[in-house]
């Protein structure tokens, strides 16, 4: 019986593995996606699996990326990364991600009531959104992962709210603990949004309903969920609020910042860079409205191309000049491709509009909108500007095109469940053909309109295409206007490609909307209806994907990781360096945006998006500009440098790394972050520190302190997370170390009681060092994971226990239903 039941569900989900298994399937064929974001991280992260593998330990702290940097690892009595562990593995990554998106829409289309064909059909659409497979392609995973965990959270929210409390409640524990265990943190903020709208629904509807104990017991009931999955993952969340105080996210002390306040976030000019344009919002009906991705070229089919030649460029050098001009023409720095959702999802979410009754279309309407407006960024800056300077949180993040996530949800939720009300006879035929009508008038309207008129109404040209022509211009010695011709001819092939996906969404739109017409007319049956809408949502996104995502993203395992990792002549030579610990700056390429120099050496750069926001202040102040005595105070022992015949990197001794630590000979007190950072302008490390007056207190007087500099500090041990010195003096001394200032979590002692150490030289550590011989060390010891790894596995009980309880319960529901049914 149970079998039978379920039975539908698990075809469904077979199904759809074959089809992201045809999909995929250059990874049945020994090869990966050759995702930079994965590649970068690999580096970043190789010190922490080197620990895992070895010493099979956590550490939380790296010394191989940005001199030194937090890093972040669930604890392993996190049960979420117990079966993150178990699953992550038994199928390939692009399907898996795939899959999960897929599985998470069908449990929250089926939290809705919406039988098997349809709900395929919707969680297919879901999951097959192209911002999901662009994301893939980046390396975005983790935020993959939280984007396809959203809804099965949203469908826990609905269930407990719908009355099925103990179902909801272990729904929203378990994919919420999984959601935040992938810690990305817009995305989750984004999903918190969305509940908070749920919820306001929910009261206004308890309210009217007069029901006001039932929302309130309900509500309390998904707060304690969501407690046991915060608890669960409280490791992850702690550390990451700790670090964010510091980091790019939590603003800067500089004044100059200050004053365009960034002093308690990102500067606003970097959080809305990729903002979308209002008219490119029209992705999510036509793909091409914008010209696609970035990386979308004119063929040699193009009228570009046929430009070029006529203007005398030799066929293969204009093939070549074809990659400078890209099909996207929207304001975003760059973009991998458009946000399309589907034009047949577009229209059934337009059909909801007309025929959805209740909370559910006025949240998918509202959080629909919401999504455009806050996507726009700075092209809606008197809407955004109040959310960046006054809703909690928002100027952490950046990207604000990433808020599309949330539209993503609401339509096609809206859309498949009008559909389900017009298959089950919710609406009545003559609504459902008027509601069916207004939709397929709007929706075709608009695929019409763009097609017929679009070409008058929009510019199909980028600030960025003068600059190009220009550039092409001078490089190869044209005289001026030389290449309007090949302006016109770019301009025309972004049109062909508007136009005809205008016509395709029209198609599209069209066909869903005869299908439901003939099942209205009784034409067709539920459950044809259903097995063409699904044939027809792959056939409409699977293509636009392939646009972006296909074969030719996938290369060779083994030479991937071989081009990647190979080991240079100069990562040989510095290799062979037996030096306990010192830094490689790596300006071969881009230093502060690389994470392959980490893979073998403790780097002055590394790839992270979230920095520590002094050093980055130190970066863009000095290192970006080679400034040696910061370079120097950072023990850099080795530059990789181009040869100059050959361009191959070459490794050069620096003989002016001032080591692991030294004591000096003054301590010069400044009065705030300002003349801190100014001072490093023009000193040398060796003999002179500087510290912020309120380090003060951790001094045995205020005011500046001398030393005569005289005695020995030598690093005994490195390990990442515990530094060993010793020092002998016949005088107290002020050692300066050349490690990262970071606090909470760095504890010093010396001979093995705890002392204060303080900051220097706005980025490194400093300590009162006293007479004789000592040792003194340092450990990375914070306490959210210490004390965090006790109430994540409280936590984790709790949802082992909640599991328990609802499989206890299941069974002595049914154990009552089969005893019922024998004694009738």
């Amino acid at each position: 019986m149970i079998f039978r039941k379920i039975l539908p569900h698990i075809l469904a989900c077979l199904a759809f593995l074959v089809l992201m298994a045809g999909y995929f399937s250059p990874v049945f064929q020994g090869k990966t996606l050759a995702q930079r974001d994965v590649i970068e991280f690999t580096g970043t992260e190789h010190e922490m699996h080197e620990f895992n593998e070895k010493e099979n330990r956590q550490i939380h702290w790296t010394g191989s990326s940005f001199s030194g940097m937090p890093i972040w690892q669930s604890s392993k009595l996190n049960i979420f990364s117990q079966i993150h562990n178990v699953i992550a593995g038994t199928v390939p990554a692009p399907i898996w991600l795939m899959f999960l998106g897929f599985v998470g829409f069908y449990i929250l289309l089926n939290a809705f009531g919406i039988k098997p064909w349809f709900a395929f059909a919707g969680a297919a659409a879901y999951s097959l959104s192209t911002f999901h497979m662009i994301s893939i392609l980046a390396g975005h995973i983790n935020k993959v992962y939280d984007i396809a965990l959203m809804a099965p959270v949203i469908a826990g929210v609905y269930l407990v709210y719908r009355g099925k409390l103990l179902r909801g409640a272990l729904i929203t524990a378990f994919f919420l603990g999984m959601e935040i265990y992938y810690r990305h943190i817009q995305i989750s903020y984004y999903l918190m949004i969305m509940i908070l709208f749920w919820a306001l629904f929910e009261a206004i509807e308890a309210y009217r309903n007069k029901t006001v104990p039932d929302f309130i017991k309900r509500s309390a009931i998904l707060a304690a969920a969501a407690g046991i999955a915060i608890g669960a993952n409280i490791v992850t969340l702690w550390s990451t609020a700790e670090y964010a105080k510091s980091s790019t996210r939590g603003g800067s002390e500089l004044s100059s910042k200050v004053a365009k306040g960034e002093g308690e976030g990102l500067s606003k000019d970097y959080a809305f860079d990729w903002s979308y344009g209002k008219a490119e919002s029209m992705t999510l009906f036509i793909p091409y409205f914008y010209g696609g991705g970035s990386h979308e070229h004119p063929g040699k089919d193009s009228e570009t191309y046929k430009a070029l030649t006529k203007i005398g460029f030799p066929p293969q050098t204009a093939e070549y000049v074809l990659n400078f001009f890209p099909n996207y023409w929207g304001s975003q720095p760059f973009t991998v491709g458009p946000v399309y959702v589907g034009a047949v999802i577009f229209f059934l979410f337009i059909l909801g509009l007309f025929t959805v009754k209740g909370p559910l279309k006025w949240w998918a309407l509202s959080m629909t909108i919401l999504s455009l407006f806050l996507a726009w960024g700075k092209n809606f800056s008197a809407f955004n500007d109040f959310f960046f300077y006054y809703v909690p949180l928002y100027n952490k993040f950046r990207t604000v095109t990433m808020v599309l996530v949330v539209a993503e949800i609401a339509m096609p939720l809206l859309g498949m469940v009008a559909l389900w009300n017009i298959v089950t006879g919710k609406i009545a035929k003559a609504d459902a053909l008027k509601g069916l009508y207004g939709a397929t008038g709007v929706t075709a309207f608009l695929a019409l309109f763009f097609f017929v008129a679009g070409g008058s109404l929009l510019q199909f040209t980028s600030p960025k295409d003068a600059q190009l022509m220009a550039g092409l211009t001078k490089q190869a010695k044209l005289p001026p206007g030389t290449l309007d011709s090949v302006s016109e001819a770019l301009k025309a092939d972004r049109l062909a490609l508007f136009k005809g996906d205008a016509f395709r969404s029209l198609l599209f739109t069209l066909i869903a909307a005869g299908l439901i017409w003939a099942f209205v007319q009784e034409k067709i049956k539920k459950m044809w209806l259903g097995v063409a809408l699904c044939v027809l949502v792959i056939a409409d996104l699977w293509p636009v994907n392939k646009r972006y995502l296909n074969n030719e993203s996938f290369a060779e395992k083994k030479e991937l990781k071989k081009f990647n990792f190979k080991k240079t002549a100069a990562d040989i030579k510095i290799l062979a360096d037996t030096t306990k610990h010192y830094r490689v700056f790596n300006l071969a390429g881009s230093p502060f945006n690389d994470g392959q120099t980490s893979y073998f050496h403790k780097s002055l750069g590394g790839y992270s998006a979230i920095k520590l926001q002094r050093y980055q202040e130190v970066v863009e102040e000095y290192l970006s500009k080679q400034h040696i005595q910061t370079i120097n105070m950072l023990n850099t022992r080795y530059f990789i440098l181009p040869n100059p015949q050959t361009g191959q990197p070459e490794a050069r001794l620096n003989p002016g790394a001032a080591g692991n630590a030294w004591f000096i000979k003054s301590l010069k007190i400044v009065e705030n972050a300002d003349q801190e950072l100014a001072s490093l302008k023009n000193f040398d490390p060796k003999t002179t520190a500087f510290m912020d007056r309120r380090f003060e207190d951790k001094m045995p007087q205020k005011g500046d302190l001398n030393f005569d500099g005289n005695g020995s500090i030598q690093l005994q041990s490195y390990d990442p997370e515990e530094l060993v010195y010793s020092t002998n003096s016949n005088s107290e001394q002020f050692a300066v170390f050349s490690e990262v200032y970071y606090q909470p979590g760095w504890n010093s002692y010396i001979d093995g009681v705890k002392v204060p150490h303080t900051r220097v030289d706005y980025i490194l550590r400093g300590m009162i060092v006293p007479a004789g011989p000592h040792k003194i060390v340092f450990k990375f010891e914070p306490n959210s994971y210490k004390i965090g790894s006790i109430i994540g596995l409280i936590s984790s009980i709790l949802v082992i226990v909640l599991l328990a309880w609802a499989i206890y319960v299941q069974a002595k529901a049914n154990k009552a239903k089969k005893s019922e049914e024998v004694s009738e």
